[in-house]
C-alpha cells in the first residue's frame, strides 16, 4: 500500500498524453504523485506506426516522465461510440469522473487543427523545469515525428512557450477545468 495521492491520465492515442500535458506529468510525479497512464485506442495505420511499435514508443515515454508503463485499453473503433477518439474519450471521461472530485481536460494537438468544440484554458501549470522530460518523452514517438513532419515537436514545445507567455513564465501547459471540489 502507498499513500501517495493517484492522478489518472487518460490519452485517446499514444503520444496524446505527452502532447498536452507531459511536463506536468513530469511534475507531478516529481511532486509525489504516483500518475497513471491509460492509452485508450491503438492506431495501425502503416509500417511506422503499429499498435506494437506505438505501445513501445508509449512505455519508452512513459519512463522519461517517470511513470509505469501505460494501461493500453486497445478498444477498437467499433467500441468509439462517436467515432472520433479524441472526443468520444472526453465525452466518456466527463461521464464517467461525474463523482470525481477534480476533473481537468489538457489540451490535445488535432493533425489538421480543427475541432468542433474550442478549447477554453483556465488552470495553467508552469513546466518550465519539466519541459525537457515533455520533450524527451516526445521524442519517443518517431512513429509521429514521420507522420506529422519534422516540426511537430518544435510546434508543441512552441505552444508550451505561448501558455507559458499567458501566465509569465517560460513553458506552460494549460488545462480546462471540468470541475474542481478538492484541492
Amino acid at each position: 500500500m502507498t499513500n501517495k495521492q493517484v492522478v489518472l491520465a487518460l490519452g485517446a492515442h499514444p503520444d496524446d498524453i505527452e502532447i498536452g500535458m507531459g511536463g506536468t506529468v513530469a511534475k507531478l510525479v516529481g511532486m509525489g504523485y504516483d500518475v497513471k497512464l491509460v492509452v485508450a485506442t491503438l492506431p495501425n495505420f502503416v509500417k511506422t506506426d503499429t499498435k506494437e511499435e506505438r505501445k513501445k514508443e508509449s512505455t519508452m515515454s512513459a519512463k522519461v516522465m517517470g511513470c509505469k508503463t501505460p494501461e493500453f485499453l486497445d478498444l477498437g473503433p467499433e467500441e468509439i461510440t462517436f467515432n472520433q477518439d479524441h472526443q468520444a474519450l472526453t465525452k466518456a471521461v466527463i461521464a464517467a469522473a461525474r463523482d470525481s472530485n477534480n476533473v481537468f481536460m489538457y489540451e490535445t494537438t488535432i493533425p489538421g487543427g480543427i475541432s468542433e468544440t474550442a478549447f477554453r484554458p483556465q488552470l495553467y501549470v508552469d513546466v518550465t523545469e519539466t519541459l525537457d522530460s515533455k520533450r524527451n518523452a516526445l521524442d519517443c514517438f518517431d512513429s509521429q515525428k514521420i507522420r506529422c513532419g519534422h516540426l511537430w515537436v518544435d510546434a508543441i514545445v512552441g505552444r508550451c512557450s505561448y501558455r507559458g507567455y499567458q501566465m509569465n513564465t517560460k513553458y506552460a501547459e494549460a488545462f480546462e477545468v471540468i470541475r474542481v471540489s478538492k484541492w
